[in-house]
């Protein structure tokens, strides 16, 4: 199934598509929020993510063992100005603009925008009354799957199946940052193999090696937290790639992708073209027969390989050097 976001396809073929994910990184400044969308294109980016939400709508502002996590979300929800402001300066610097929806007002204002897909973050995969809000928008659900179960998983995908909604799953592992030992990429063939979704990751590891490697699996979207600078106080800056290294993703994903190649074994034409030097045809030594290099074989086809050995008969009967095989008499 392939996956659409605005007017572009992505298949599992397509060359990898970058989201630069601000979330909470535009520390509720506007100009802020403004040049982490524009170092984000400069930097190799397709597309950024924010986040939406009422906080009261999704935080229980009266339980005391959340409230420092209430008072981070409320010092950074962004209002319908800053959302619009945010889209405008993406699109016209040809970027894809769209955001997680942490509750149902969210979904009603993100979709007044027209945004091109929806994502759902990893821990609103078993949120069964947000995911019904975003698919009755119509619109493709990019859906992590962060900290969830293999059957929570299987549950939600059967969902999408049901109600025949495009999906891009991303592999994600909810650790902050996550250790290489634990970043288990293997989960990106599984839901290769399992679904027939574009699949991607949310790659929350340090550096850009769990990224280029995903795309070898056969990641196609790459989703990885951006800031301006990672020194920057806020909750997400220090896991968050600055311009510099989210332009070296873009860089090594995109020779990943390169490497990556077809499925199966695949000879390609400069391969073949070595056989001379490469590989061997049989000669007579002697008493002996042996395999030895130049590939006589591939330039004159009387030449016996060194795979056809039962084809040579008598040695004491052959002249030194390539064995040929006797022309067949009429």
């Amino acid at each position: 199934m392939d996956f659409h976001i605005g007017n572009k396809t992505l298949t599992r073929n397509s060359e990898p598509y970058l989201v630069a994910e601000i979330g909470l990184n535009h520390n509720a400044d506007l100009e802020i929020g403004k040049r982490t969308i524009e170092k984000a294109k400069e930097s190799g980016a397709h597309a950024v993510k924010f986040q939406t939400y009422r906080t009261e709508e999704f935080i229980d502002a009266t339980n005391p063992d959340v409230k420092f996590l209430f008072d981070i979300f409320k010092q950074y929800e962004l209002n319908e100005k800053f959302h619009k402001e945010f889209q405008k300066t993406a699109l016209d610097l040809g970027l894809d603009f769209f955001s997680t929806p942490l509750c149902d007002s969210a979904v009603d204002l993100l979709s007044s925008l027209n945004v091109p897909v929806f994502k759902i973050a990893s821990g609103d995969i078993v949120n069964l009354s947000l995911l019904n809000k975003v698919i009755q928008t119509k619109k493709p659900i990019i859906v992590s799957t962060g900290a969830a179960l293999p059957e929570e998983v299987i549950r939600a995908i059967s969902k999408f199946q049901r109600e025949n909604v495009e999906v891009c799953l991303l592999h994600c592992v909810s650790m902050y940052p996550t250790p290489l030992g634990k970043v288990n990429l293997k989960s990106i063939p599984y839901y290769l193999d399992t679904t027939d979704y574009v699949v991607g990751f949310s790659d929350h590891s340090d550096g850009t090696i769990a990224s280029s490697i995903a795309i070898g699996f056969g990641a196609v979207v790459i989703e990885k937290h951006f800031t301006l600078d990672r020194n920057m106080d806020g909750p997400d800056h220090t896991i968050s790639m600055d311009p510099v290294s989210f332009k070296k993703l873009a860089e090594d994903t995109k020779q990943s992708f390169l490497m990556r190649g077809d499925y199966g074994k695949n000879t390609h034409k400069e391969e073949t073209s070595g056989w001379f030097y490469g590989r061997r045809s049989l000669y007579k030594q002697g008493d002996s027969v042996m395999s030895l290099r130049p590939a006589l074989h591939t330039k004159e086809k009387a030449v016996l390989n060194s795979w056809e050995l039962e084809l040579v008969g008598d040695p004491s009967l052959l002249p030194e050097g390539p064995i040929r095989l006797a022309p067949i008499k009429k």
